[in-house]
C-alpha cells in the first residue's frame, strides 16, 4: 500500500469511528473492528516510515561514495595537468632565457657596431 492511501484510510476510520452513529447492539463489534483496522493501518505506516527512512540513508550513503570518488577524480586530473604545465612552463622559462641571452649579446654587439661608426 502506498503512503497515501495508507495516511487517506487511516483519516476515514478515524473519521468513522468518531462520526458514525450505530445502534447499541452493533457498536462494541464495530468499533473493535474500527481498533483493528487503526491498528494494522497505523502498523503499515510505521513500517513503511522505517523502510522510507532505511532507504534514504542507503541513498546518502551511495551518493556521498559517489561524490567522494568524483572528487578524488578531479583532483587527480587537475594534478596532472598542473604537472603538465608546470612542466611546459620550466621548458618555456629555460627558452625565454636563453632568448635573453641572445638578446643581450646582439644589444652588445649593436653598441659595438655604433661606436665604430
Amino acid at each position: 500500500m502506498s503512503w497515501g492511501l495508507l495516511a487517506k484510510t487511516l483519516r476515514i476510520v478515524s473519521t468513522l469511528r468518531y462520526n458514525v452513529r450505530m445502534n447499541e447492539e452493533h457498536a462494541p463489534a464495530l468499533r473493535s473492528d474500527l481498533n483493528a483496522t487503526e491498528t494494522r493501518l497505523t502498523a503499515n505506516i510505521e513500517s513503511v516510515e522505517v523502510r522510507l527512512k532505511s532507504d534514504v540513508e542507503s541513498l546518502e550513503t551511495r551518493l556521498l561514495e559517489r561524490i567522494e570518488k568524483s572528487e578524488t577524480t578531479l583532483l587527480r586530473e587537475f594534478r596532472k595537468s598542473a604537472i603538465s604545465f608546470e612542466s611546459r612552463f620550466r621548458a618555456n622559462q629555460v627558452l625565454v632565457e636563453g632568448f635573453s641571452d641572445r638578446m643581450v649579446s646582439l644589444e652588445e654587439r649593436v653598441s659595438d657596431l655604433e661606436q665604430r661608426n
